[in-house]
């Protein structure tokens, strides 16, 4: 079984290396899930090494290698999704993303993240959210809601004094009372960052 840390990992790794053409050093991975760590970036590469995920060159520097075979699945990136100001919410399909291998792809899609609203989660601007829309949002889950069925955005939902509400993780925001116009879309069940 893949932690969600590990499915970050190595979404951030299979997307650096199509991009760059070589793998990512440890640091770079930190900085790419949002670890603080490099011994628990280091553990949980060797996790997936031993699952057969990924492969290594023991002798060499950035010599991390994916087994391609559990990245079959490619979901769609639908646009942009606010962590800041509203924006307005238009699923157009504005390129793919590989994912990792999981039974519940067809629920899964990628948004571009715009806004620093969710800032000190570690969501940045431009950051790629993957969202389950088979996934409950459940108190203190982040995920991506609907507004007045036109504006889109990212938040925590949280219980506050007996009541629900959309919570930014940045003091220059407010928080938004949950109603009969806030809809969810589905849960952030993956972030991936591109360096």
């Amino acid at each position: 079984m893949v932690s969600d840390k590990q499915k970050n990992i190595l979404n951030f790794i299979n997307i650096f290396i199509e991009k760059h053409g070589y793998a990512p050093s440890i640091r770079e991975i930190c900085l790419g899930v949002n670890l603080k760590s490099t011994s628990t970036v280091q553990y949980h590469i060797e996790k997936l090494i031993k699952s057969g995920y990924l492969q290594k060159n023991y002798k060499k520097s950035r010599a991390i290698t994916l087994n391609s075979t559990n990245f079959q699945n490619k979901i769609p990136i639908l646009g942009e999704i606010a962590a800041g100001s509203l924006l307005m919410a238009e699923e157009n399909v504005i390129g793919t993303v590989n994912y990792h291998n999981s039974d519940n792809s067809s629920d899964l899609f990628a948004l571009s993240v715009s806004g620093d609203s969710m800032i000190d989660e570690g969501i940045h601007e431009k950051d790629l959210v993957i969202i389950d829309k088979s996934s409950e949002i459940k108190n203190g889950d982040i995920g991506a809601f609907l507004i007045n069925n036109s504006e889109g955005t990212i938040k925590f939902l949280k219980n506050l004094n007996g009541k629900q509400y959309l919570v930014p993780a940045n003091k220059n925001y407010k928080n938004i009372p949950v109603n009969e116009n806030v809809k969810p879309i589905g849960k952030v069940v993956s972030l991936i960052r591109d360096m």
